[in-house]
Parts: C-alpha cells; sequence; structure tokens
C-alpha cells in the first residue's frame, strides 16, 4: 500500500514500540534518517529504538549506537529508513523480512515491501522525506535531529553535487541550518577530511582504472589484498565509487570491490547521459538513476565480464 506523509506520520503516531532498520553497509542517509527518526519519536513520547547494525562505521556510528535496544525490547511496528528491498537489510534483521509496519524511502526501484510504503523517488535523500514526516508528526527540529538529517541529505546529495539536488533539499538543509548546526564543519569532516588508507585507496584507483568505448566507461578494481594492505576499513571506502566519473569523458563509472568472502560489491556511478538504476538492475542489483549498485556472488573475474558485457550494451543502446 502506497502513503504519502501525512498517512505515514499518522501510522506512526497511532503505534508504539516502534523498531527502525538501517540497510546494509550503510551510509549517511540510512544512519541519519534513523537517528533522526528515532530522536523524533521519542521527543513525542514514543518508545523507539534502532536494531543493531554491526556494518555500522565510525563515521555514522554516533547517529545511531546510542538507540540502540536493550535485550528484553519486544517491537510491536517494524520501520524501515532508506532500504530500497528486503535483501538489503542487515543480518540483524532477518526475522524481519516480511514483516515490515512502514517503508520510508526514496529509490525509484523500490516495489514496496512493507505494509506501507511512503517512496518518493523525486528526493534527492531520503532523509528529505524524513524530514517531512517529523514535521508532520509536529516534533520540533533540535539540533541534534537536525544534524542527522543533514548529513543524510549532503552525503546522498554529494554535499549538494549531484543532479538529485532539488529546491527541497535545499530548503531542507537550510531548516537543519535553522536550528543551530555547523554545516560547514559536518561537511569538511564527510569530504574533506581523509585518512592516510583512503589516500592510499584512491592513488590505487586511478593506476588501476580501465578505460573502454573511447574512454566513456571507466573501470576501478579494488582487491581485498589491497585494502588488507593499506589497512582501509568501510569508512575509507565510503563514496570512493565516485572517483571514476570525476574524469572528463566518462559517463559510465564502475568500481568493484573484492569482499572478504571472495565475493563482489559493485557500485555504479553516471552522467546525465546513462541510467546507473538500469545497468545494475540486469544484475540483480538497484539504486538510482544516477547512483545504483549491484552484488555478486562470483569472483572478481566473472563478475567485471559481466559488468562490462552489461555496461557496453546500455552505452550503445543510448547512442
Amino acid at each position: 500500500m502506497i502513503v504519502h506523509v501525512a498517512e505515514a506520520a499518522a501510522a506512526l503516531q497511532a503505534h508504539d514500540d516502534i523498531l527502525i532498520l538501517t540497510h546494509r553497509r550503510p551510509d549517511g542517509d540510512t544512519a541519519g534518517c534513523a537517528g533522526a527518526l528515532c530522536r523524533g519519536l521519542r521527543q513525542i513520547g514514543k518508545r523507539a529504538y534502532i536494531l543493531e547494525n554491526p556494518e555500522i562505521t565510525r563515521r555514522y556510528a554516533p547517529m545511531i549506537t546510542d538507540c540502540y535496544p536493550p535485550e528484553d525490547f519486544n517491537p510491536q511496528y517494524i520501520v524501515s529508513t532508506d532500504i530500497a528491498e528486503e535483501k538489503l537489510f542487515p543480518d540483524t534483521a532477518e526475522q524481519y523480512k516480511g514483516k515490515v509496519d512502514l517503508v520510508i524511502d526514496h529509490h525509484g526501484s523500490n516495489e514496496g515491501f512493507g505494509a506501507k510504503n511512503l517512496i518518493r523517488a523525486d528526493a534527492g535523500a531520503c532523509a528529505e522525506v524524513l524530514y517531512d514526516v517529523l514535521t508532520a508528526l509536529g516534533c520540533r527540529l533540535t539540533r541534534e535531529i537536525a544534524e542527522c538529517i543533514y548529513v543524510g541529505v549532503s552525503t546522498d546529495t554529494g554535499c549538494f553535487k549531484f543532479s538529485n539536488t532539488t529546491a527541497h533539499t535545499h530548503a531542507v538543509a537550510a531548516a537543519c541550518l535553522t536550528a543551530g548546526i555547523d554545516g560547514g564543519e559536518i561537511n569538511r569532516a564527510l569530504f574533506e577530511t581523509k585518512s592516510r588508507p583512503r589516500f592510499e585507496m584512491e592513488r590505487i584507483v586511478f593506476d588501476t582504472m580501465e578505460f573502454h568505448e573511447g574512454g566513456a566507461i571507466a573501470v576501478a578494481v579494488l582487491w581485498r589484498r589491497d585494502i588488507d594492505r593499506v589497512g582501509a576499513d568501510m569508512d575509507d571506502l565510503d563514496s570512493i565509487a565516485s572517483l571514476t566519473r570525476q574524469i572528463e569523458g566518462v559517463q559510465i563509472g564502475i568500481t568493484m570491490t573484492e569482499k572478504a568472502d571472495g565475493t563482489v560489491r559493485v557500485s555504479v556511478r553516471t552522467t546525465k547521459e546513462m541510467d546507473a538504476s538500469a545497468i545494475c538492475k540486469r544484475v540483480g542489483g538497484g539504486g538510482h538513476v544516477r547512483a545504483a549498485g549491484a552484488s555478486f556472488t562470483c569472483g572478481m573475474d566473472e563478475a567485471k565480464a559481466e559488468m562490462l558485457r552489461v555496461a557496453k550494451e546500455q552505452f550503445h543502446a543510448a547512442d
């Protein structure tokens, strides 16, 4: 069932003992949404917690770890934030597949796996949708809530540079700034501060990047041995997929990361000429028009060959 903001807010108002889910490899948007929603619900007298996510990184952990539930918490209403499909649930959320009461999301590929589904594909970040829900609930935009929302909006729009940035995106950011947050410091921490391992991984990306179709397709491969050698963690790999799209002439940027178990995670970034979601859908993934992803259970060589085949077909189909 598809619902609008007012209906989603009414559903939250009508329930208590609410558990909020985030997705695998949590980014700033899913963590920011969960953190803001949990704090907003508590503000209006609800018992709300965020399900523990074992993959949360140090960068985004402060937004959700303080909201983890006690062992005796018995949730009565399940909400997912920024999760496009159930296969993106972390291991801790397996028991909630088929049991989500309210989906809050902005992925166009989301087919609505909840009893109620608030999906706004026109939003640059799920945090924009979440802001509207909190407003409908009558929540006060505290500095803590505003920081969570701002992180979600800023990270999912590439610090307001991506084409998914809209007037509403800026309006939500403005409301957060009015609430007293330091947007400049948040953006510096998110986009300008890099660890030594992150610099090493960027060097590896640029040194090993391959180009196809006259430079229109770029492929970067991150092998597990290199990740381990430089000591990079998930924080260091956050948003590294955007590097491929920074090169002039590249329309499809593919970043392939070998996971510890030998399987492969793929991130696709495209310019306005190409559809990243359409590419990833063909290999079982999904996402947004300009940013999407997929996973392969095979090894890197096979995954790379398949991604190149699909990307080339998409490139020529757009001619």
